[in-house]
């Protein structure tokens, strides 16, 4: 079972990093922080001549993550929903769509998918649209939504001082060493 994990957050080892990192310890994971990459907002071309797409990192990305058997997208909760950097890498699956629907269709379908949001004001209230917003995603592209871990933290290193959802990974990980 391979792993994607990606990191949506702009800040290096902060908590929505760290839980992810303790979900996925020992499991062979191919992790790619967004904030190392050059991804350009979507550009909307459904409606005109077709323009060329940015010449950036997006297809790289991608490709990493259809390589995959699990994609675990970990984001602060930013505005109740995802950061920036995760908006923009999924507002660019337009762009595949667009460049060949039922391949990229066909390939994320044959995928599961979990979600990771820390926030530090009511994450597991306050959380809720943007695991909404993952669960239309997934629904569209076919993904299995296998589920999500909302945790609570500020400063780099809350997460782990939350009990409850450490406890929540560790099922998880018993679940994911099962699958093997």
């Amino acid at each position: 079972m391979g792993i994607a994990v990606i990191y949506g957050s702009s800040r290096k080892d902060g908590n929505s990093e760290q839980l992810a990192n303790v979900l996925v310890e020992g499991f062979e994971v191919d992790q790619i922080h967004l904030a190392d990459y050059n991804i350009e907002p979507h550009q909307d071309y459904r409606h005109s001549e077709k323009q060329p797409y940015p010449e950036d990192d997006y297809h790289h990305v991608i490709e990493r993550v259809l390589a995959q058997d699990v994609i675990v997208f970990t984001t602060p909760i930013y505005w109740y929903g995802a950061s920036g950097l995760t908006k923009t890498f999924i507002d660019r699956w337009s762009q595949s769509l667009r460049e060949n629907k039922t391949d990229f269709l066909a390939k994320l379908a044959t995928k599961s998918a979990w979600v990771i949001g820390v926030g530090d004001d009511k994450p597991h209230l306050k959380g809720i649209p943007l695991i909404q917003q993952f669960q239309y995603i997934f629904e569209y592209t076919g993904t299995t939504f296998e589920g999500y871990i909302l945790g609570k933290g500020n400063k780099p290193g809350d997460i782990l001082q939350d009990a409850v959802t450490l406890a929540t990974v560790s099922e998880i990980r018993k679940l994911w060493r099962q699958q093997l």
